[in-house]
């Protein structure tokens, strides 16, 4: 027998099976007919036909691959399992339960631990019975063989495909079109409409020398858009002018395209997934002359003109915005500022609004440093982090164990016992059958004890991982303050980090800032309490010194309760037109700036402090409030600078925040875990 056993759970008692559903379709399956609608309907004729049959609840993965270990309505019955309501989950067909070995076996013996136990209704399985277990390792097999089969099929289908100078698969590069899109001999042809607009912006740059931003303007101006309709800009131009199309070819699986969405799948080694690097040759729009004047004519642009020092956005592709996009850096003005990627377009944007860069950075930082300062909290989530892996390591330890001596003995029976029943006179064909189906079970057992020792070995690699996080932690400490933006980038990148500004709380001020309230923020001056009457004496004493008689004259303006409300503003942010309680606003805001720049002010506000009494002035916030979301590799690891309500709440299904969203996705597929939020 080569399956743990746990004693039962309190809902397998009895003879009544209550189950939890789960049905599963990735694109192609629904495609060919075989989709969610179709299992949801054996799943309930499985449950008309025995009264004793009751399905709790229907989990469904709609358009996920079943070679994913992680998937989210997997996780989410496994969530409801553990309640211990249910003694068994109910599938249409093993491959519902995965396409591999690794996804299959860890699920059922995941779930074998806490005594719920799999139902196929195809296959007429149950695995609480020996039977039932060897019957689904043996579908398991067969459905591995089967998916790894297709996909060489069409790995190899693809390459045949590129040897003959097809297009494979995927959007064809500027200026060319795809060809009997769809059909088996589909190919590269160049299109006219883009191909005329890279001729004109060759000639922009080659014959009349324009930079980058002219001609994109110029483009622009003729109306010549990118391929989604969308302006050019300096950069996409720079992007297309160096496009390695002009030379021929372009290369498909790429695996220098960094983690876009749609890069190409690469191994931990940089290798791509479904093949290597293929140079597709394609005709050209430029000539071999023409080719070489733009390659000279951009070099040159490069050496005549150094280019300035890249700007650092260490939080781009990190914050969530309200439009479901998220923020990257950019701006073409002096200061560095954070823009929303739904307002990329010069036409109708999504109306973000812009972060200041310093701003924000600083904010995110200083929750970062806080959280990084508490080496106790982060060494708790670090542990939490490695016992909340998938699985539980004694019972892994224990199944490992197990098989190993079903192996050994299997192993021993073969070599020794076998050739003790021939001489004993069993029939040799007999005997062949037999070493035959024990070879078999053997190989069965290897392969399982392979995926256990795999799981073992990611469970370590987690545990060696949040060591490491913490210890470096430990050891940067010191040297926190003095990181340089490029630095604290890797922190961020580090951790995972994922910023969610709070909605609905924040209006930028629009407008330039006060001169007198920055003045205030930058000397840090505090704004002294409301003069009395006592005080007015000695103040408006101050203020003769740089004004006149001629200046106290005013009559429709009591200075002294003008005084008080400059301050009022100052200590609240106040609207000028929300002191109309102390005189005439715009009067009031007029006098301040004649006592600012003559001098009356700064002394004044030297007078009043001298008691030692007053606040610091107001400073409107330029940013949102902020949490602070950061994950090691397999899930969210904490909310920085809020409390673990806060996680839930944000990482709730029905948050609809986009970046908790994203998160949740991250905990469910660990290959996407690799990969930073910009994605994200």
């Amino acid at each position: 027998m080569t399956k743990l056993m746990r004693g039962p759970n309190p809902a397998t008692t009895g003879t009544e099976i209550i189950a939890l559903a789960y049905k599963r379709a990735s694109t192609e399956e629904q495609l060919k007919g075989y989709g969610l609608d179709v299992q949801d309907d054996e799943l309930r004729a499985w449950e008309a036909e025995d009264t004793r049959h009751t399905i709790l609840e229907i989990f469904s993965d709609e358009g996920v691959s079943g070679s994913l270990d992680r998937r989210p309505a997997m996780l989410r019955l496994e969530e409801r399992a553990q309640e211990g309501k249910a003694n068994r989950i109910v599938v249409p067909k093993v491959d519902r339960v995965g396409r591999t070995a690794r996804a299959a076996f860890n699920w059922a013996w995941r779930m074998q631990d806490i005594g719920v136990h799999f139902i196929s209704v195809e296959e007429c399985i149950d695995t609480s019975t020996e039977l039932g277990w060897t019957m689904f390792q043996q579908y398991v097999f067969f459905s591995e063989m089967e998916w790894n089969r297709i996909r060489q099929r069409t790995l190899d289908g693809r390459n045949k495909k590129i040897e003959y100078g097809g297009w494979p698969a995927g959007p064809a590069p500027y200026g060319y079109r795809i060809k009997g899109k769809g059909q088996k001999g589909s190919f590269l042809v160049v299109c006219e409409d883009e191909a005329r607009v890279i001729l004109k912006a060759v000639a922009l740059l080659v014959d009349d020398k324009k930079s980058y931003e002219k001609v994109a303007d110029e483009l622009n101006r003729l109306e010549m858009y990118t391929r989604s309709g969308k302006p050019w800009t300096a950069t996409n131009l720079y992007q297309r002018m160096h496009s390695e199309t002009f030379d021929g070819y372009t290369t498909y699986r790429k695996a220098n395209r960094g983690e876009r969405k749609k890069a190409t799948r690469l191994y931990e080694d940089g290798t791509p997934v479904y093949g290597e690097p293929v140079r597709i040759a394609v005709p050209q729009i430029l000539t071999p002359d023409r080719t070489e004047g733009l390659k000279a004519a951009l070099k040159k642009r490069s050496i005549d003109k150094p280019r300035k020092p890249a700007r650092i956005y260490s939080l781009s592709g990190h914050i969530a915005s309200d439009c479901g996009q998220v923020y990257v850096g950019g701006g073409r003005t002096g200061q560095r500022a954070y823009r929303c990627q739904g307002n990329s377009s010069d036409k109708s944007g999504c109306g973000c609004t812009n972060l200041d860069a310093i701003e924000i950075e600083n904010a995110v930082w200083s929750k970062v440093t806080e959280f990084l300062a508490n080496e106790a909290r982060l060494r708790a989530l670090a542990d939490r982090e490695v016992v909340s892996l998938p699985g539980d390591r004694d019972k892994y330890l224990e199944r490992q164990e197990h098989l190993a001596t079903s192996i050994e003995k299997q192993e021993k029976l073969i070599k020794d016992a076998v050739p003790e029943y021939i001489k004993a006179g069993m029939e040799p064909t007999v005997a062949v059958a037999a070493v035959k189906k024990l070879r078999e079970e053997v190989e069965g057992w290897m392969k399982q004890l392979e995926e256990v020792q795999h799981w073992l070995s990611e469970y370590e690699q987690t545990r060696a991982r949040a060591n490491a996080i913490v210890s470096l932690a430990r050891s940067s400490r010191e040297r926190l303050a003095n990181l340089d933006v490029a630095e604290k980038a890797e922190i961020f990148d580090m951790f995972r980090i994922a910023v969610l500004p709070e909605k609905g709380h924040f209006v930028k001020r629009p407008g330039a800032p006060c001169t007198v309230t920055a003045w205030h923020h930058e000397t840090g001056a505090h704004v002294p309490p409301d003069v009395s009457e006592k005080q007015w004496e000695a103040a408006r004493e101050v203020i003769a010194q740089y004004h006149g008689p001629r200046h106290f004259s005013m009559t429709s303006l009591d200075l002294r309760q003008a005084l008080n409300g400059m301050l009022h503003r100052l200590r609240h942010g106040a609207e000028w037109s929300e002191i109309e309680p102390w005189g005439r606003s715009e009067a009031i805001r007029r006098r301040q700036g004649v006592w600012f720049h003559s001098g009356a002010w700064q002394a004044l506000m030297k007078h009043l402090a001298t008691d030692g009494r007053g606040t610091v002035a107001y400073r409107h916030p330029t940013i949102p409030l902020l949490h602070v979301v950061g994950e090691i590799r397999s899930g969210v690891l904490a909310l920085i600078g809020a409390t673990e309500d806060d996680l839930t709440e944000l990482t709730d299904g029905g948050s609809g925040n986009p970046i908790s969203g994203m998160f949740r996705e991250l905990a469910i597929d660990a290959e996407k875990i690799a990969k930073t939020v910009a994605r994200t």
